[in-house]
């Protein structure tokens, strides 16, 4: 099994909605990381993340800024969520 960098600690956003990072893997399973109010933060972290993953020999489906509750990305699971009712839009209240 390949191994993944580690899941950044996320800031707990206050308030309510904000933005967050969501890496997707081939497998199908997902990580939710990066809480904060400030898109431009969000998208900064974003870029962090796709230099990181560039060169590496195994690399995610996808990755990108998502709206989500400050919520559910405290309680989201650290490594390897499965579940279909994750934030994955990047509009409020938006579902896909």
């Amino acid at each position: 099994m390949a191994t993944r960098a580690p899941t950044p600690a996320s800031p707990p956003v206050e308030g309510g909605w904000g933005y967050a990072i969501r890496r997707v893997w081939r497998n199908g399973s997902h990580d939710l990381f990066g809480s904060t109010t400030d898109r431009h933060q969000a998208d900064r972290a974003l870029a962090r993340d796709h230099r990181f993953w560039r060169s590496g020999p195994v690399r995610p489906a996808a990755v990108y800024v998502v709206a989500t509750p400050a919520c559910a990305v405290i309680t989201h699971p650290v490594d390897g969520c499965r579940n279909s009712s994750c934030p994955d839009s990047s509009q409020r209240g938006e579902v896909r």
